[in-house]
């Protein structure tokens, strides 16, 4: 009679299974931190700077990581600048959202996110500064009009989904939601552009809070 040798398998205990994910999940925080370490020095040297005299050789530096740890990250200069961007936008958007959850008439939430957008504005001005140049660098380059061109679908869409909801509930008169919402739009835009490349002589946030007063007025449902 032949013997057959059994050999018995043992499968990955949940234990070690657990051990496993709550690893990988470190690896992911500690990446995620040190891309976020070298995105805020990224930002420092861009507005010091410029893009085009800031070098990989500066944010390393700035990082106090390696030129290779700074490529482990990024593929290019080119890619670092856009995830910049795109990263701290991102964060913009997550602010600005849970600030105006919590209000429940369109109204509020327009005046909510006017005062809103100026505190982020105020607390994030190291940013809007960097946004300055990758704006004008969006006339010539088409991957970064690409980028401002997500940001501005993303903010007129956010006017819209409110004043859609103004009409709906009766509180606003009934108008073109898509044009009226690039009017705020254009009114963000102008105040940020004027804040930030003049010797401004109004409060950011106050300005910010009087234009979507005055255009409410125009809008409010009688």
């Amino acid at each position: 009679m032949t013997a057959f040798l059994k050999i018995t398998i043992n499968k990955p205990t949940g234990q070690y299974s657990n051990n496993k994910s709550a690893e990988a999940m470190k690896q992911k925080k500690d990446t995620d931190n040190r891309k976020e370490q070298i995105l805020e020095a990224a930002l420092i040297c861009f507005n010091k700077g410029g893009y085009y005299k800031t070098s990989i050789d500066d944010i390393a530096a700035k990082a106090k990581i390696s030129k290779g740890g700074i490529y482990y990250h990024f593929n290019s200069k080119d890619e670092l600048f856009l995830e910049l961007f795109d990263f701290k936008v991102n964060r913009y958007f997550e602010q600005l959202t849970m600030y105006v959850q919590s209000k429940k008439d369109p109204a509020e939430r327009m005046l909510a996110l006017a005062k809103r957008t100026g505190d982020v504005l105020k607390e994030n001005s190291d940013f809007f500064k960097f946004c300055l140049e990758f704006l004008s660098m969006g006339v010539r380059e088409p991957s970064i009009r690409k980028g401002m061109t997500h940001f501005y679908k993303n903010t007129v869409k956010t006017f819209i989904d409110i004043i859609n909801e103004g009409i709906a509930s009766g509180g606003l008169k009934k108008m073109n939601p898509e044009k009226t919402a690039r009017v705020m739009y254009f009114l963000f835009m102008g105040t940020f552009f004027t804040y930030f490349s003049t010797n401004i002589d109004f409060d950011l946030i106050d300005q910010e809070t009087f234009n979507m007063e005055a255009l409410l007025k125009g809008i409010q449902a009688d």
